[in-house]
């Protein structure tokens, strides 16, 4: 019987590899991947020693260097191509997300350089739904720049919006998924939803008992902080603090309350999915304080003994910025249909 052929993978904008972790965990072979913020790359490193890594930013990477990696590792073929370019240009908490002279929100005509050099059957590219409803400067949208890109180098594409808690995720995670392959005898699909809603308290629980775990230090909190988050009750944010409690400023003559955003001061439940998890502090749903990293790590599916390299700030980051890797696997394996 002859053994089952490998299906090679590359990545880019790998950060600490949790896109690439959802497709090593349904059997795909992780061959290359690249990110230029060092500290996510000594992340993924860490846990992916068998991968090619090149560190260096995609404006920079070029056929030669693409084709040395590959020889390095004897791979000649690669299958699959998977990659986030940076969404925070178009988020809709980023008001200058159209600023001509943020060069992140064409980063994605590099990635399908990528893809134009090393020509894989597919390709899956993830980023923010907001990108959807995002135009440029000349108001073209996005969404339909990118689908451009894709079928001048004769691939077929299509994209869906997709709520991660519905897929295996303890997070209200909303996140554009584009498809796209060179195959001309397939039509693209998508995984569907569950009808099971993944909640916090489920994962949480996981961690129950474990001692001596990295990245789990806890947060002190000064005294009018834990103030405050001691009267946040389950599922509730700043707005549910009592009056005295909330900030004030002196306007037109009088004091007023400032408004927060949603996620400010807020506290999760144990039965509801998280809100999306950011670098932004949240607060644990049992007790008054702020999650650990390695809770923000576990409600986003790192396995536990996943490791994370840099300051307390820089793993925060690295874990918001992630694909949660069970909702990368689902896309994996709906993806194994096609082979």
């Amino acid at each position: 019987m002859a053994k089952p052929v490998k299906i090679n993978v590359a990545s880019f904008f790998s950060g600490c590899g949790g896109l690439d972790l959802g497709f090593k965990k349904a059997g795909y072979n992780i061959v290359l991947a690249s990110d230029f913020w060092e500290a996510s790359a000594e992340t993924y490193k860490l846990n992916n020693p068998e991968t090619e890594f090149i560190l260096e930013d995609i404006r920079k990477i070029n056929k030669n260097m693409l084709s040395s990696a590959l020889k390095r590792k004897g791979i000649k073929k690669i299958h699959v191509l998977l990659g986030g370019p940076p969404c925070q240009c178009f988020t809709r908490l980023n008001n200058n997300n159209l600023r001509k002279d943020d060069e992140r929100n064409q980063l994605f005509k590099h990635y399908i350089r990528m893809v134009n050099i090393l020509k894989p059957d597919f390709v899956v590219m993830e980023n923010v739904a907001d990108l959807l409803v995002r135009k440029d400067e000349k108001g073209r949208y996005f969404k339909d720049l990118i689908c451009k890109e894709f079928e001048k180098l004769d691939y077929q594409v299509k994209y869906k919006v997709f709520e991660t808690e519905k897929f295996g995720v303890p997070q209200k995670r909303r996140r554009v998924i584009f498809l796209a392959t060179r195959r001309k005898d397939i039509e693209l699909s998508f995984p569907k939803p569950s009808n099971k809603i993944a909640t916090v308290g489920s994962f949480l629980k996981k961690l129950k008992g474990k001692k001596n775990l990295e990245n789990h230090e806890i947060t002190k909190n000064e005294p009018h902080v834990l103030e405050r988050i001691k009267h946040v009750p389950p599922g509730g944010y700043y707005e549910h603090l009592p009056e005295h409690l909330k900030t004030k400023k002196f306007r037109n003559g009088k004091w007023v309350i400032v408004k927060r955003y949603g996620s400010y001061y807020r506290r999760l439940r144990n039965d509801q999915p998280s809100v999306t998890i950011t670098n932004n502090y949240i607060i644990h749903p049992d007790e008054d304080r702020y999650l650990t990293n390695r809770e923000k790590a576990v409600l986003h599916t790192f396995p536990i003994d996943y490791k994370f390299v840099g300051s307390r700030e820089s793993v925060s980051q690295q874990i918001a910025n992630a694909v949660p890797p069970k909702f990368a696997e689902k896309i994996a394996k709906h993806l194994l249909n096609y082979f």
